[in-house]
């Protein structure tokens, strides 16, 4: 039409491209609103903000917050209290089982005691191994270290010049503190004491005893050495021979059972035996069983029935079953020999483990001290009262330690009525650290 402008033929275009433009600017804007509202409502689910009103204009509530736990005085916070374990829960409800039924023994021979489990074990070692208790412990063991002899073995005032009895015991002292041979603090000399046992073994009879032996014979240096190299021949195998030297060391004992069913100094099967000797035997046998050798029931229950026949109603022992006088150093022995059937239920251990809880609770420090043979009868003691449990064996430590804390001398050494202080200090080392538990020959 004339007088109108002409139209650009990309207006229409432009036009509609615009349009696009602005329906998706429009889409995009809803959605990224509708984004916002759904996060503001999962917001509010979750609970109020804060500092921001609620939709219906009322102030929105904060959400309770959870209180720390206090800290106690000082700034530390006060250790978390451990739920117990589900296996936890099942060890006592056992042990609580088991304490109600008593020891159960694998087969009608047993070799050991069944142990208590980890729930019925108690932890009386802190208590007891006091700073008075470690120092004697220490001083005890140096005295022993300085004494032993250029070949390795120790002797004593009776027992001269080396004794391998005396020896057997000054090496389990060691052990009782954790050295074995060659291994830890004390474990040089432990190895050169058990090199010095092993020198002295005789060929052909298996004896081991040396020059310095008791003349009244060999069987207490024999049983001791024995003792030691069981507890230790687990820890050599560079000693291919210990197996033989052991088996035959077993079957030299085995032979010199008396026909009274016990044992005596000499090595052969006649003669009368004696208590002392026969419950430290008893004692070798019971090891040796456990470590692998052949050990005839039938000799056990003769050795048995021959600490029975030394025993009293009272709950003490004879040295000699037809003597009349009874020894309080031979209870603990007593209680050793009577539990080789693998048993603490026989009726004479309640009587002996009695009399030796009352001893040592009527009598004074000094009544005690005053006894023939004292350290001797406290270390079987420690023997037999630790197997009857914490009831009885804590009480008895605690007197004993006050005992042997009046006997040491400023050397470390204790001694016995002939001065002899070898055997004597490593005796009262071997009670000290019966709390440490390293020992086997204590055993429940």
């Amino acid at each position: 039409m004339r007088g109108s402008k002409p139209v650009h033929p990309w207006r229409g275009v432009q036009i509609r491209g615009a349009a696009r433009f602005l329906a998706v600017l429009l889409a995009v804007s809803f959605a990224a609103l509708a984004k916002i509202g759904v996060s503001d409502a999962g917001e509010a689910k979750k609970g109020p903000a804060k500092g921001k009103d609620a939709p219906d204009g009322e102030p929105k509530k904060e959400a309770p917050k959870k209180e720390a736990p206090k800290k106690p005085e000082g700034g530390k916070e006060a250790p978390k209290e451990e739920e117990p374990k589900k296996a936890d829960e099942g060890e006592k409800l056992l042990a609580e089982k088991e304490k109600k039924r008593g020891p159960s023994f694998p087969g009608i021979d047993p070799a050991f005691l069944v142990l208590p489990r980890r729930g019925e074990r108690p932890n009386s070692a802190a208590q007891l191994l006091t700073p008075q208790v470690r120092e004697m412990t220490e001083k005890a063991l140096d005295y022993l270290a300085k004494t032993q002899g250029p070949d390795g073995g120790w002797g004593d005032m009776q027992f001269k010049p080396t004794n391998t009895g005396v020896t057997a015991l000054a090496c389990l002292a060691f052990m009782a503190e954790g050295s074995r041979p060659r291994v830890g603090r004390f474990g040089k000399t432990v190895d050169r004491g058990l090199e010095f046992i092993l020198k002295n073994v005789k060929k052909g009879s298996g004896i081991i005893a040396g020059a310095g032996s008791n003349e009244l014979g060999p069987m207490y240096e024999h049983a001791l050495s024995t003792l030691a190299l069981l507890m230790a021949s687990g820890d050599m195998p560079w000693k291919s021979e210990m197996h033989e030297v052991l088996g035959n060391a077993v079957d030299s004992i085995k032979k010199s059972q008396k026909l009274d069913g016990g044992w005596r100094y000499a090595m052969t099967n006649q003669g009368d035996s004696d208590m002392s000797v026969t419950a430290n035997v008893l004692w070798v046998l019971r090891t040796a069983k456990k470590c692998g050798f052949t050990v005839p029931k039938e000799a056990v229950d003769k050795g048995v029935k021959y600490i029975e026949k030394c025993a009293l109603p009272d709950g003490t022992f004879r040295y000699r079953y037809w003597g009349l006088h009874a020894s309080p150093s031979l209870g603990g022995t007593g209680i050793i020999a009577l539990c080789n059937d693998g048993s603490m239920d026989h009726p004479l251990i309640g009587p002996a483990r009695d009399r030796i809880a009352y001893d040592y609770q009527r009598y004074t420090i000094e009544d005690l001290k005053a006894r023939r043979y004292f350290v001797y009868g406290a270390f079987y003691a420690s023997l037999g009262m630790y197997s009857c449990g914490d009831e009885y064996f804590v009480p008895w430590f605690r007197k004993a330690v006050a005992v042997l804390a009046t006997m040491q001398r400023k050397d470390g050494e204790f001694f016995d009525e002939y001065d002899n202080t070898v055997y004597p200090t490593a005796m009262a080392a071997m009670i000290l650290q019966v709390p440490l538990g390293y020992l086997p020959i204590y055993e429940r």
